[in-house]
């Protein structure tokens, strides 16, 4: 007998997800991560890893009296367990002759929301917020970031002044798959994370070939992913960084702390991530239900969680997103303005955006727009398949669509919904699959 209700995880509680009674969708079809073997002592684990760094010195090893030090932390809509790392690695600075004075701490924010002082707190902790100079990079302000030159791929190399001017940069993140680098973390937290805009736009076209397939490069290894070297180069414009990274699932919930070389760090734990996180191999299915656990809500990071499970729908197919959603996050990167002109559109928006979307790609690539890689990945979500989504504070917002996306705050007129919108002959048997905890498994591309 198939599972018809399944339990899935949603802001710290569950929803019961109840499928029509017909679909007989077995164990096999409920895709789970492999959150196994968790820390129970976070400080220990970090720790033996500064203990014994991959590839590199010891980081008081590094750095003595008077060296300074640009500590890089990813932005709050990631959970990396940033209050908890900070005191036990300003401490072995410290012990190793550096000054408070000559230490920064700047939020790798990217494209999302600048950082203020209370979420700065919240993300770092009160003593540090308070004693250390801290810095979220404006983006579109040329003037505080400093031009290194351009890369052989034609990358200007533009970077948060404090970052370029420090003799060391400590990179504090976590491992987690992502759409055009195969994985998050490392290098990233700088390129793009503390660059300028036009460093930011040209990095993120790497490997957006007119006709190729964005998704192809989700999981990938470094080696074969054209933004990653990318990066990598770019990195090369600065002096000795430092890399300590998580492999996570849950807030809270650290698998493994590594520190070193930031290349060798990357790529053991993008292998475990694979390990953990990638779906086993199964035929495309009709119907595509994604959780966006444990993302905390931010509607761009939640329709990420879909893109990497397209490869886990058959074109022509439905998929499902299922957004908790903090009223708090849910303009951090997609502002509500934005929001409320497409939902505005209504149907005859969402023709328009699944029509128009392939040419005004086109248009920003040319014009070497940093836009350009949203819409491509907006593009290759609704092109071929209709997309749904559940949230009901989304709903509430903005209404019953955005574009050529339906949203709802009903789970009974969803399912009737998508039941709608199949294959007659597929109504009552489609083939299912369900990934709870989208925020962190992915189905890389055949």
């Amino acid at each position: 007998m198939g599972t018809r209700t399944i339990a899935v995880p949603w802001g710290g509680g569950t929803l019961d997800l109840r499928l029509p009674r017909e679909w007989n969708v077995g164990p096999d079809e409920v895709v789970e991560p492999d959150l196994s073997g968790a820390t129970a002592d976070y400080p220990a684990t970090l720790a033996a890893a500064l203990d014994a760094p991959d590839d590199s010195p010891r980081l008081e090893a590094t750095v003595r009296a008077g060296s300074r030090v640009a500590i890089v932390v990813d932005d709050p809509s990631r959970w990396t367990p940033v209050r908890e790392a900070l005191p036990i690695v300003l401490e072995r600075l410290h012990a190793a002759g550096v000054g408070a004075g000559d230490v920064t701490i700047s939020v790798g924010v990217g494209r999302h929301h600048a950082v203020d002082d209370a979420a700065m707190r919240r993300r770092l902790g009160d003593g540090p917020a308070e004693t250390y100079r801290c810095f979220s990079p404006p983006v579109d302000d040329p003037s505080a970031y400093d031009d290194l030159g351009t890369t052989p791929r034609g990358i200007p190399v533009r970077v948060f002044r404090p970052v370029v001017e420090a003799d060391v940069r400590v990179l504090i993140g976590s491992v987690l798959p992502h759409l055009q680098a195969g994985f998050g973390g490392g290098y990233k937290l700088i390129f793009p994370g503390t660059s300028h805009r036009s460093t930011l736009g040209a990095l993120h076209r790497q490997g957006l070939a007119r006709d190729a397939d964005a998704g192809r490069l989700l999981g990938g290894p470094a080696a074969d992913n054209p933004m990653r070297r990318a990066v990598g180069e770019a990195a090369g414009f600065l002096g000795p960084c430092f890399s300590i990274s998580h492999l996570i699932g849950a807030p809270g919930m650290v698998f493994r702390a590594r520190a070193g070389r930031p290349e060798t760090v990357q790529d053991a734990l993008a292998d475990e991530a694979r390990r953990r996180f990638q779906a086993p191999p199964a035929p495309p299915a009709d119907v595509v239900a994604v959780g966006n656990d444990p993302w905390p809500g931010d509607p761009m990071q939640s329709f990420k969680a879909l893109l990497h499970h397209r490869a886990a729908s058959v074109p022509g197919g439905v998929t499902v997103g299922l957004f908790w959603t903090d009223p708090a996050e849910i303009d951090r990167s997609m502002p509500k303005s934005a929001m409320r002109l497409i939902a505005g559109s209504g149907a005859p928006g969402g023709w328009a955006i699944r029509r128009l979307v392939p040419t005004a790609e086109r248009v920003l690539m040319a014009r070497e727009s940093s836009a350009a890689f949203m819409l491509r990945w907006a593009r290759e979500l609704v092109v071929d398949r209709t997309v749904m989504v559940y949230s009901p504070p989304l709903f509430e917002r903005i209404g019953g669509r955005l574009g050529p996306v339906r949203i709802f705050d009903d789970l009974d007129s969803l399912w009737t919904t998508v039941r709608r919108a199949l294959p007659r002959a597929r109504r009552d048997s489609p083939r299912v699959r369900v990934f709870p905890r989208g925020g962190l498994t992915y189905v890389p591309r055949a």
